[in-house]
This record gives structure tokens, sequence and C-alpha cells, in this order.
């Protein structure tokens, strides 16, 4: 694995770049649906003071900012205002601190990609990782075998949040979306991704979704993307985000490293 000053891993960056809690509330519509929340698009903020983006270089700053989201039209930034407000006073620098130092990124690790933890924590607690999947198998009764008799369009998510101090601050979702006739996938739908961002001077973006079924006997409805995450020092950081799933829903997914 190999580090520049203009590129670090996402063992670095996902703590920021990512990650079934949203940053926002979903409407009933949306949940059930694995759809994208308002306001979920990429953040820049420009201008700095004393090393670090003037929107975060205070707290009344930094309200001041989400604020300004809020009002047009980012519910996210209105439930992330919420959250830093209702800290100590002594929690909100100490945030801001966090939010500000991409070494906390290190807090990403290989537990998160599906095959171990769901969680992990880093700075005593106050930074907190998630893995999180959803599907609309998740919504239906009967079980894997009442839906391996059925026929129709199914999807799945996989996002990773996380929060400092408690505070939401950055959230990424893949999502594939197929056709199911008993037990075999037989079409895939474009994927798509969201994310929410709340972190004053940097830019998350991602590049096409792609999407494809595997091979028999795995036979899974796969979307993946390529998140870019860009700090306002100059560093750059990208990461891979797959999810798949078969007629039983959700089957795995991860965020990582981009060699």
């Amino acid at each position: 694995m190999k580090t520049s000053t203009k590129r670090r891993t996402l063992n670095q960056i996902a703590v920021t770049a990512a990650t079934a809690a949203c940053l926002v509330p979903l409407t009933t519509a949306q949940a059930s649906a694995g759809e994208a929340p308002k306001g979920a698009t990429s953040t820049s903020s420009a201008g700095t003071t004393d090393g670090r983006p003037a929107a975060s270089a205070s707290p009344k700053a930094y309200v001041a900012w989400l604020e300004a989201k809020a009002a047009s039209g980012d519910a996210g930034a209105s439930e992330v205002e919420k959250q830093f407000k209702a800290l100590p006073a002594e929690k909100q620098e100490k945030y801001l601190d966090y939010i500000n130092d991409p070494s906390h990124a290190r807090a990403f690790t290989e537990a998160l990609n599906g095959k171990g933890e769901f969680r992990a924590e880093r700075a005593n607690g106050d930074v907190v990782i998630e893995r999180e999947s959803d599907s609309s198998a998740s919504n239906q009764t009967g079980g894997i075998q009442s839906l391996g008799a059925q026929s129709g369009s199914m999807w799945a998510t996989h996002s990773v949040t996380v929060k400092y101090l408690g505070v939401k601050a950055t959230k990424v979702t893949i999502k594939t979306s197929y056709y199911v006739r008993g037990t075999d996938t037989v079409k895939v739908y474009p994927g798509s991704a969201w994310h929410q961002n709340l972190i004053p001077g940097t830019d998350l973006s991602n590049g096409v979704v792609d999407e494809w079924i595997s091979a028999e006997p795995a036979d899974n409805a796969h979307s993946q993307t390529v998140w870019k995450f860009e700090w306002w020092t100059g560093i750059e950081d990208t990461g891979r985000h797959r999810v798949w799933a078969d007629y039983s829903g959700y089957k795995g997914g991860y965020l990582k490293v981009n060699e």
C-alpha cells in the first residue's frame, strides 16, 4: 500500500468519506425503497483560517455554515446543526478539532468491509464508524423460502456512516436494483450512489456506478462506484464501494482501498 502527500488510502479517509440510520430522516416511502434522502449532495467550502477552513474555524462559523446549507434545502445540515448545538461548548470545539484532523480517517478498518464488525471506534469512542445495510427483502414477510417462490424487482444498499461525538457528519451509500425470478437473478437495473458530507473545506463525489450479475452459483446483482474525497490541503483520497444481493436480499458490501 503506497501513500503520498497527495493521496492516502481509504483506510485513512473512510472515517470522513463514509456510511440504517441516516444523516437526515427518511420518509416512509424513501425508507421502503432505499432512496437517497433530500440534500444528499457533495460538499465544499473555500477559504481557510489558521490552517483550517473558515467555516469550521469556530462553533459560531460552523453553525452559520450549516444554517446556510439548511436554508438552501439540505435537510441533513439542519439535523447536524441541532446535534452540534446540543453539545457542550468544550465538545463543540473538540468536534471541530476532529473534523479538521485527517489523521482520524485511519479509523476505518477492514472490519467494516462486510465480513466482520459493524462498528469501529477511535479517540476513546469519540469517533464512531458504522456499517449498515438494508434491502427490500427486509420489508417482506415469509422468509427466504417465500421470497424464492416469487418474481419481481428488488434492491439492497450498503452504507458507511461516521459520527464525531455522536454527530453524524458523513455518510456514503451504494444501491443495487435488480429483478429476480424464483431464486434466479435475471436482470440488474442501473445502480445508484449518494452521500451526505457536512465537513467544510472538503469535497466528496463519486464516479460512474457500474452494475452486473455475477456468474452462477452466486448469481448476485452487484453495484459499484469509486468515491473521491478531497481535502482543502490538496490531499485526495479514493476508495471502491460495492454492494451485492440476490433473491434473499442483501448479501454483502464493502468500502475499501483503491490501490
